[in-house]
């Protein structure tokens, strides 16, 4: 099996804002039409794999006056 790098910050970040502005995308649609499952799973990577980098984005959209996308974590990764 062949060994996976290591990743950059600067990849980690781009990662976790991909992530961030889905779960943002998801709760901005009707709630009849949301993907909860996706949304709850791109939280949890989130709260799981990229805890830093998501406490900067929340500060970014905080600091710009934006409300920052409900990240509450409701479940696990993978369950």
């Amino acid at each position: 099996m062949t060994e996976t790098p290591a990743m950059t910050e600067r990849e980690r970040y781009i990662i976790a804002q991909a992530l961030y502005e889905f779960i943002r995308h998801e709760q901005s649609r009707p709630a009849d039409s949301r993907r909860q499952s996706d949304e709850d799973e791109a939280k949890a990577i989130l709260h799981e794999r990229f805890d830093n980098e998501l406490a900067r984005l929340v500060e970014s959209d905080e600091a710009a006056g934006r409300e920052p996308a409900d990240c509450a974590r409701k479940v696990s990764l993978g369950g």
